[in-house]
């Protein structure tokens, strides 16, 4: 499902934010007052449970490999905000900008290797 939402998350956050604007402005048009209500209810229940889950998921994440990493950083900002993000482009400037990140990325990788490696040394024992 993720793959069809590929251009959807590659998206300017405030193009994003511009659309469902005027998303909303559309439907004043074409609900009355309680209709209105209850559909921005309900996207607000959509929204609380995906920011309440992604909340706890980063909390997770960062304990697992730490807070190095800002893609909102004024860094990638000044030096890239396109329409659409190109992530193979955004990814380019995260190495130069945090060249150490790639690096550690690098010695785990190296680490689980040799530790497979003398794994299976120790089943064919």
């Amino acid at each position: 499902m993720k793959d069809n939402y590929k251009d959807l998350f590659n998206i300017n956050p405030k193009y994003s934010a511009t659309s469902a604007f005027i998303l909303g402005l559309v439907l004043i048009d074409s609900l009355t007052t309680l209709e209105q209500n209850a559909v921005g209810e309900w996207f607000i229940l959509v929204g609380q449970t995906l920011v309440t889950n992604s909340g706890f998921q980063a909390v997770i994440e960062s304990r697992i490999s730490g807070n190095r990493l800002n893609i909102n950083s004024k860094e990638i900002k000044s030096l890239y905000n396109p329409f659409i993000y190109d992530i193979k482009k955004v990814k380019k400037l995260i190495k130069k900008l945090y060249p150490s990140f790639q690096s550690d990325i690098d010695s785990v990788e190296k680490i689980l290797s040799d530790l497979q490696s003398k794994i299976k040394d120790i089943k064919k024992e």
